[in-house]
């Protein structure tokens, strides 16, 4: 809802009583699962989870344990009170959470938010992630309590808070990080100023690097020392005090320790491989490859439309983009395609192909027709809570996948024909990326199990096992000793595995020949074969011709590259594993570190499980947020007036049960505003109630003819009608999906009218001034009545950062009244955005307003004004002329009880009109053309002038829009058509485009 545009429209008394309770449009956040919350005490922790995660709930107690002994060690802190931690058993179960009100996507692995220093976290696909996610979050934890307690610490840059959180989990070397800096170091992509670096760079991987060096250079106690430094909250002024030196001198030594620490070689794919990523423009992600069998075409993840992580399918040979598969941006159905953890499979005749999604809550397999768009089957597994990378058997029937279920990840095999469901591994252990052999006998995937010690919580590395599917035995394949296994994949004939290794430095692909084992390298890369995360695939081989794709890390970006031939699948002869640690940062001299010693020290801090208790969780209502007190005075058409005011927000731990009350007093009793909102979210279906007493006041000018004391005069009056509110009401709302929701309310409302006019008299010849009054009087009667509304609302919009780009809006909603008064008003509002070429936008907006029933033009019923910012530009007030015709009632022709509104608008990033893509810049900048019209008309004179007529009025111009800091400026230059307005106006406003 657009605030103070919607004021002068919605003005009704009937209207005010949803307007408080319901957004008008916005996406819904669906809690599909009823989580039935309790928790496990620790000495440190209250540790929250639901029955199906139990068990690795408890695993993750006596982690935070060991994390708790070696943050506080490190940060001479302890927390005050236990620590709160949430879990949610996946992450499509962690995106219904209610604690954070935003919505949180797939790339999203924890968050902690500073109010009530709360945890909440899924579970990753493996608990050694999951492990150091809980690290990073609890670093952000230890962090808010500090900065209680010693300032600074939450408004510092973003690189320093995520980055500190990165080095305490990682250390001092780090895969991610360090092929990052090496591939910064080789492409030259380091700025020259620790200021542009910050806005450049991802906070992580850059913040991780700088503490590194931080701690590296002057030793881990720096750390406490730049948190508990109270003599300034900046961070520049702590490092100095803390180092001697200014942050861009650190940065400058940071930046030449870099180039000493990282080879200069060109990062570049081998001589053997062909890169297509710059024939196909398909942006900075490329991700997940799934050749076809006969490697001519293959199916990846990209954001090259700006907009989300969509499924493309693409010709390996030209490297053509052939179409989009499918995408979850104006989708109504995929919350998630899975795109930074999965890659889907090739039927085996090639005419399908199987990706994971989840729809509607639901882990789901979707099989669609790569010849025939629109045709799919879509299989889904509520059982889980997520559903990875997906393989189809050779025979066609079956598929193998991974799945997340209860926090804990196995190997299962679908039966397409009977639907029957087979659970191949079943115990703590990760067990990833399942993969097919050619007879359809066997299964290769990744796994932990042999190098996991689960009671000691020793998390092993990853390694190749074979799963006969006939005997149900399990062998470890041997490859590289003490190295790193993912994304395996069969070679045509049975006889080999290809896969991706750390075993030289980075991430490249071998081969695996299995009798006798013999291990070759096929690639060569420095800046490795990697996707966004440790297990994201990034491999793929076609079954039936022998071609290659990996995703290569370059120049900041996850780039596709595709190889051909006999001899690119043949590689040479591997050597042992590379003794020195590739993903080591700098510097390379390194002080003695606490943080590395703790990290590798397995036992610090591990309780006995058996000595953690389980609670039921019981909701109670704390103080989460304390509004901003004011204090403000003025002038008004009353005279000086003082206001103040202020807020408080209730809610649970879990953020299920929401209570906020407001409250404002000025110098006049009838001032006082007061409203208590109670929101209950703990279901799918959403209720609440609301109490308020609240005051507004509603201005209309009007201008007539008159006469005083027998001398021609033009009266300008204006009415103000003051409201006394008096409501009570409840509210129900269902979301149907994340696009699509119903809304309900009915309640009760009094309310109490007084009327001010102010009239100002002049002379018709010379315009002196002959006199002034002020009329008071209690107004029409005071009004008892019950209120009823229902709403259908729909809203599949991608929104940029000043207007919605692509996508549809609409609302539908019918709400009566009934008692002394007995209306029906009806609103239509839909809205529409088509990009036929990027970067314009076409947006297209109709709207119906109107009041109905018998007492549809009651006085107490105000009308609506169709020249209102929000429907006709450049008709407002100051835009309206009569020449001399004081009688020309123009204004009052704008008013009536039904309007009828259209919008045509042409919105384009005005940095990205050159380059031709979506493109906004730092302060986002769009400019836009437009064409507004409509029409306004009533069936009672006490409303309009233009009783039982209908007035048209119509206006068009251009404008930019600027998005400052999250403050929306609208500025434009409008023509109007009437007549009766000024023609060219300038229009000023704070609010997104329509």
């Amino acid at each position: 809802m657009r605030g103070l545009a919607w004021v002068v429209v919605f003005v009704s008394t009937l209207w005010g009583a949803h307007g408080a309770s319901a957004q008008h449009f916005g996406r819904n956040k669906v809690e599909y699962l009823d989580f039935d919350f309790r928790f496990l005490e620790t000495e440190h922790f209250h540790v929250y989870y639901y029955p199906r995660e139990e068990q690795a709930a408890r695993i993750v107690a006596r982690l935070a344990e060991r994390w708790y002994a070696r943050l506080s060690r490190v940060l001479e802190h302890r927390l005050a009170g236990r620590q709160t931690l949430i879990l949610y058993g996946s992450q499509p179960e962690f995106a219904q959470t209610n604690v954070v009100d935003g919505f949180l996507g797939e790339g999203i692995g924890g968050v902690t938010e500073s109010a009530r220093r709360r945890i909440v976290m899924p579970f990753a696909p493996t608990l050694a992630e999951t492990d150091r996610i809980l690290g990073h979050e609890l670093t952000h934890a230890f962090q808010f309590d500090m900065a209680k307690q010693y300032g600074g610490g939450v408004r510092w840059p973003l690189w320093s808070i995520e980055g500190l959180a990165q080095y305490l989990a990682l250390g001092a070397s780090g895969a991610e990080t360090a092929m990052w800096l090496g591939d910064a170091v080789r492409s030259d992509l380091r700025p020259r100023r620790e200021k542009e670096a910050a806005r450049r760079f991802s906070p992580y991987t850059y913040g991780h690097a700088v503490w590194a060096y931080l701690a590296g250079r002057f030793g881990d106690r720096i750390v406490p020392r730049i948190l508990k430094d109270k003599r300034t909250g900046s961070l520049a002024r702590r490092i100095r005090n803390a180092t001697g030196l200014e942050l861009d001198e650190v940065y400058a030594d940071w930046r030449e320790a870099s180039v000493e620490h990282f080879d200069a070689r060109v990062l570049a794919a081998d001589a053997g491989g062909t890169t297509v990523s710059s024939t196909w423009r398909a942006g900075r992600f490329q991700l997940g490859p799934a050749l076809s069998p006969d490697g001519s075409k293959v199916v990846f993840f990209s954001e090259k439309d700006r907009m989300s992580l969509d499924l493309f399918l693409a010709d390996t040979v030209t490297g053509e983009i052939v179409r989009k598969l499918a995408t979850t941006a104006t989708a109504l159905r995929f919350e998630s395609l899975q795109a930074i953890r999965s890659a889907g499979s090739w039927s085996p005749d090639g005419a399908q192909f199987v990706f994971a999604a989840i729809d509607r809550g639901e882990p789901t397999l979707v099989l669609i027709d790569v010849g025939l768009p629109g045709r799919q089957r879509e299989i889904r597994l509520p059982q889980f809570g997520q559903i990875l990378t997906p393989s189809w058997s050779p025979d066609g029937r079956r598929i193998a996948f991974s799945a997340l279920e209860g926090g804990l990840t196995d190997v299962y095999v679908y039966d397409l024909d009977s639907g029957a469901l087979r659970q191949i591994t079943d115990d703590p252990y990760a067990d990833l990326q399942p993969q097919w052999s050619p007879d359809g006998l066997r299964l290769v995937f990744v796994t932990d199990r042999f190098s996991t010690d689960l009671p000691g919580l020793r998390f092993g590395r990853w390694e190749l096992a074979l799963a006969a599917l006939q005997s149900g035995s399990m062998q470890a394949l041997p490859a590289i000793p003490e190295a790193l296994h993912l994304n395996p994949h069969w070679s045509a004939d049975g006889k080999s595995i290809f896969f991706l290794s750390d075993a030289n430095g980075a991430c490249n692909v071998y081969r695996l020949e299995l009798g006798p084992a013999t291990v070759s390298r096929l690639t060569d890369i420095s800046g490795g074969v990697a996707g966004l995360t440790s297990t994201s695939p990034a491999l793929s081989v076609a079954s039936h011709a022998e071609v290659l794709a990996f995703t290569v890390f370059r120049k900041g970006r996850y780039e596709l590259a595709i190889r051909r031939g006999a001899e690119a699948l043949l590689g040479r002869r591997a050597g042992e594993r590379t003794a020195t640690n590739a993903n080591a940062l700098p510097p390379i001299e390194r002080a003695d570190s606490v943080v590395d010693d703790l990290l590798t020290d397995d036992e610090i801090g591990l309780d006995d499980s058996r000595a953690i208790e389980t609670h039921a969780y019981e909701p109670k209502l704390d103080l989460e947020a304390l509004g901003s007190p004011y204090l403000s005075s003025g002038g008004g058409p009353f005279g000086t007036f003082v206001r103040g005011g202020g807020s408080l927000l209730f809610g649970d731990l879990l953020g299920d049960r929401r209570l906020g009350i407001f409250a404002q007093a000025g110098n006049r009793l009838r001032d006082l505003a007061l409203r208590v909102r109670f929101l209950n979210r703990e279901r799918r279906w959403n209720w609440g109630a609301i109490a308020e007493a609240l005051p507004s006041l509603q201005r209309l000018p009007r201008i007539h003819s008159s006469s005083v004391d027998g001398e021609p005069a033009v009266t300008r009056e204006i009415h103000y009608l003051e409201r006394t509110s008096f409501r009570l009401a409840g509210h129900l709302a269902y979301p149907l999906n994340q696009a699509e929701r119903i809304e309900f309310e009915a309640g009760a409302r009094h309310v109490l009218y007084r009327t001010t006019v102010n009239s100002v008299n002049r002379a018709s010849e010379d315009g002196r001034l002959l006199s002034r009054e002020v009329i008071e009087s209690s107004g029409t009667q005071p009004a008892t009545f019950g209120e009823a509304s229902a709403a259908y609302v729909r809203d599949t919009a991608v929104y940029g950062p000043t207007s919605p780009i692509v996508g549809a809006r609409s609302r539908f909603e019918i709400s009566s009244t009934f008692g002394e008064l007995a209306v029906t008003r009806l609103l239509i509002d839909y809205r529409r955005y088509l990009m036929p070429v990027k970067p314009y936008t076409v947006a297209v907006r109709a709207v119906h307003l109107g009041q109905y029933g018998p007492q549809a033009h009651d006085e107490r019923m105000l009308p609506t004004f169709l020249g209102s910012r929000s429907f006709i530009r450049g008709y407002g007030w100051n835009s309206i002329r009569c020449g001399g015709n004081p009688d020309c009632g123009a204004f009052e022709e704008l008013l009536g009880s039904r309007l009828l509104v259209g919008n045509l608008e042409v919105r384009a990033p005005l940095i990205g009109v050159r380059s031709r893509d979506l493109r906004y810049g730092p302060l986002p900048l769009e400019g836009f053309l437009f064409v507004d019209s409509g029409l306004v008309w009533s069936r009672s004179p006490a409303f309009s002038t233009t009783a039982r007529g209908r007035r048209l009025v119509s206006s068009l111009g251009a404008g930019v829009r600027v998005n400052a800091f999250g403050f929306p400026i609208e500025t434009a230059v409008v023509r109007a058509t009437d007549a009766s307005s000024r023609g060219w106006s300038f229009d000023f406003g704070f609010h997104y485009g329509f």
